[in-house]
């Protein structure tokens, strides 16, 4: 496929197609070459991961960036009873809703409760109504989702020294000078704590990072990117969290790395696993603190070490 911004490209032929991606780069960084190579194309025995949780963001995603209900398959518990007992299931608990739902996935479609599809077509409102409300403080973002203000899911293509890379944005604005990154979950949408769970620890300034270089690339500005947080249970509070300058900097230097650990794999066609050698990692420091902290505390006190962490026999007064 040429390089360059494609609109309405299925899903299914984006994830298909034999180009680096930032999931396969955060890959190499955060484990190893090996196991990016068995999640890549490469591997024919590779599988995409599904969890209720994915599956609900993905519905989500569909309706709210793209206005589509299709590839969803909503199943009401109430037409599954148990055969003997005719109990109502709740969730995926007897063989009959169990077959349906595999049928789901063999059709291609995502299945889903009919209550929890409620649940998400509520959560899709309130992000809409978050949305609305950033007219007056956040302009830019509120106009990327206008109509004629941005785009969903376009697939964008380019060479990188030779590696074929794609990125597929959630919302792009029409000037290509703001990226939204719309994210879903059981966590908490509260930007500090969001922060530090999952853009720091799933390294989501990393994937970032990757779709500022592939948008500079191919239309020669670097955009803002934000990630529009929303939390999956009631009452499904939103928030905005941004890249900022050290961010993008680091993801920048780890994808650069990525790339060039890529490249080299490709050139001998050997993926590197972990180290066969004995690895010892280093205690950090927070760790001695904690434990130093532990022992001021008990200065003076006398006891038996290893009965700080004996059960109480419930005898104690």
């Amino acid at each position: 496929m040429k390089p360059g911004i494609i609109s309405g490209l299925p899903m299914a032929e984006y994830l298909a197609m034999e180009a680096v991606s930032a999931s396969l780069l955060k890959t190499i960084i955060t484990r190893c070459q090996k196991a990016a190579w068995y999640e890549s194309w490469m591997n024919p025995e590779s599988a995409s991961e599904t969890s209720a949780a994915m599956d609900a963001g993905t519905i989500a995603h569909g309706i709210l960036l793209e206005g589509s209900e299709a590839g969803i398959e909503v199943i009401d518990p109430n037409d599954h009873p148990a055969e003997k007992t005719g109990a109502i299931p709740v969730g995926w608990t007897n063989k009959s809703i169990k077959a349906a739902r595999d049928a789901a996935r063999q059709a291609g479609k995502i299945p889903v409760l009919l209550d929890d599809y409620g649940d998400i077509k509520d959560m899709v409102s309130m992000a809409w109504e978050f949305i609305g409300s950033l007219r007056g403080t956040e302009p830019a973002i509120w106009q990327a989702f206008q109509p004629e203000g941005g785009e969903s899911e376009v697939t964008a293509i380019w060479e990188d020294g030779g590696t074929l890379c794609r990125i597929r944005p959630d919302r792009i604005s029409t000037d290509r000078k703001l990226i939204v990154d719309y994210k879903t979950g059981g966590t908490s949408a509260e930007p500090d704590l969001w922060g530090r769970t999952q853009m720091i620890k799933m390294g989501y300034y990393t994937s970032a990072a990757f779709y500022l270089r592939g948008v500079k690339a191919l239309c020669g500005v670097v955009p803002a990117y934000v990630w529009l947080v929303q939390e999956q249970d009631p009452p499904f509070l939103c928030s905005l969290v941004g890249l900022d300058p050290h961010g993008a900097a680091l993801g920048a230097r780890k994808i650069e790395a990525g790339l060039n650990a890529w490249r080299a794999c490709m050139a001998s066609g050997k993926w590197p696993a972990y180290p066969a050698r004995v690895c010892y990692p280093e205690i950090p420091a927070w760790e001695d603190a904690a434990w130093d902290a532990r022992e001021e505390q008990d200065v003076g006190k006398e006891y038996d070490i290893a009965k700080i962490w004996e059960k109480p026999t419930g005898d104690e007064k």
